[in-house]
């Protein structure tokens, strides 16, 4: 589900770029989405839901929900109301609020006028956003995923629907502002019909009487909410620094970074939403053997995600241009817009494996109730990328600002790393699965390489040149990845060959 959900997200990109293209409106369109979008993650399973999952599971096996549902009403309404507020104000003060996110915009009347426009129509999504967080929460508690799942579908549609729409209007940015808003009423609804279609606890309005529950939940949320919030600053903190580059700019690292959520999406949040209320029922069996069975899942969590993870790094920092190409270059999105989100996309690539692994290291934490690491890793990443912003911009531009994203996301993986490290988790055996998968990555890169310089594909037509190019490089090293974990012996690859071979026996 959520392969098809990032599948329709980079639909939903093709068809921006060919109706919006590198333009002021849609720099000015993407930096309004920057607010929702920080909030979305606030209430994410990064932020409200890795405290909300455990602490429902919890009360699923100790109290058999007899206050879940008081305590998810409790929670529900001073959330809401919480969001209803920073919405009034967002709103009243939408032009401080754009000077503040990109002050760059001031010295362009019209993209600051658009920025304040588009701002105003966005940002009462957060409240539906906030009211669907609450209620995505206790779908995962009940590990209902694929019902979970669903839902970034219905947003990308609702999404793709709306630039469809508009795309012949004077200010088709307009009408994806809207969109984003409708999309988030029609995630909200989606929610509350299923949880009451599966007569799951159903969270009301209610005057809070903040019960010891409560109390307790929000002094957990505090510092979570807090990192979550500091990660998203790396955000706010690209958009301050690109928003005094020429236009287009942002835009280049939007499309290059939705390009590379694809595999985060599919790796790392996967892997870290269904880790979250895993390990929390396992932590509050409170078994002998618990700590062992944590670790067990925690390492071969890791090792799953990176096998999967390292192939992709290589082939999409080497074929960069031809995704690019493919996937948005076509309409008022320019060659040199290729080429530029190209570079973009080679460099945050490469920081593929440290974005994963940081959302499962960070979700590893939270179900075990840990929130200062997370958080510290987290200010770490946030200092450092601000640092390094100030430093490359200047010299490297927009490509200076990817690599100091792609830094600081390593920086949070090895500061996460080393807490976890505490846990015995990265013990030989691990590293040592680590070295083969490494080895036969570089392997991957090797037979690309050599693949480009003995096998020449032109074809008149550039779609299919590049889905060629694509295809076949990308077949031989993956040919080559696979090949290579054979013959290191890998853990995972032998366990397969095992029981097919088990299989074969039995028939």
């Amino acid at each position: 589900m959520t392969l098809i959900s990032r599948v329709l997200g980079v639909i939903r990109e093709m068809i921006l770029s060919v109706y919006l293209g590198a333009s002021l409106e849609m720099d000015a369109a993407l930096v309004a989405m920057k607010f929702p979008k920080f909030f979305r993650k606030v209430f994410s399973e990064e932020g409200l839901n890795s405290v909300l999952v455990p602490s429902l599971a919890e009360l699923e096996v100790k109290s058999k929900n007899k206050f879940a549902k008081l305590f998810s009403s409790e929670v529900f309404s001073i959330v809401c109301y919480v969001a209803l507020i920073v919405t009034i104000l967002v709103v009243i003060f939408a032009k401080y609020f754009v000077l503040l996110m990109a002050p760059g915009f001031a010295d362009d009347p019209e993209k600051f006028s658009l920025a304040i426009d588009f701002t105003r129509i966005m940002f009462p999504s957060v409240v539906f956003l906030a009211l669907a967080a609450i209620y995505s929460g206790i779908l995962i508690s009940h590990q209902k995923f694929g019902l979970y799942t669903v839902s970034p579908l219905l947003i990308n549609i609702t999404l793709i629907i709306s630039i469809l729409l508009s795309r012949n209007s004077l200010h088709p940015g307009r009408g994806f502002a809207f969109g984003v808003l409708s999309a988030t009423v029609i995630q909200f609804l989606y929610f509350y019909i299923i949880i009451k279609f599966k007569h799951l606890t159903t969270p009301r309005f209610i005057i809070p009487s903040f019960t010891k529950s409560v109390k307790q939940f929000f002094k957990k949320l505090a510092p979570v909410i807090a990192s979550a919030g500091v990660a998203q600053i790396n955000v706010f903190v690209d958009s301050f620094f690109s928003s005094y580059l020429f236009t287009g700019c942002i835009t280049y690292l939007y499309f290059a970074d939705r390009l590379n959520q694809l595999p985060l999406s599919l790796f790392g949040i996967s892997m870290s939403i269904v880790l979250l209320p895993e390990i929390s029922k396992i932590k509050a069996k409170n078994q002998t053997n618990n700590d062992e069975e944590v670790r067990n899942i925690c390492k071969e969590s890791i090792l799953f995600t990176l096998r999967l993870t390292f192939p992709v790094v290589i082939i999409m920092s080497t074929l960069s241009y031809n995704f690019i190409d493919f996937i948005y270059g076509y309409g008022k999105f320019t060659k040199f817009d290729v080429s530029n989100t190209a570079t973009v996309l080679s460099i945050v690539s490469l920081g593929l494996p440290a974005y994963v692994l940081a959302k499962i290291l960070s979700a590893i934490f939270f179900a075990q109730k840990n929130t200062r690491a997370p958080i510290r890793a987290a200010m770490i990443a946030i200092c450092s990328n601000l640092i390094l912003n100030a430093l490359l911009m200047k010299k490297f531009q927009f490509a200076g600002i990817a690599i100091a994203t792609m830094i600081s996301g390593y920086l949070q993986m090895f500061v996460l790393s080393k807490y976890l490290g505490k846990t015995n988790i990265f013990n030989k055996q691990f590293i040592l699965q680590i070295s083969k998968i490494l080895i036969a990555t570089i392997a991957i890169y090797i037979s690309i390489s050599l693949a480009q310089h003995f096998i020449i594909i032109q074809n008149r037509n550039e779609t299919i040149n590049n889905i060629l190019v694509l295809s076949i490089y990308s077949f031989i090293g993956l040919l080559v990845y696979a090949v290579m974990l054979y013959a290191l012996k890998d853990q995972a690859v032998c366990n397969i060959l095992e029981k097919y071979k088990k299989r074969n026996n039995k028939e």
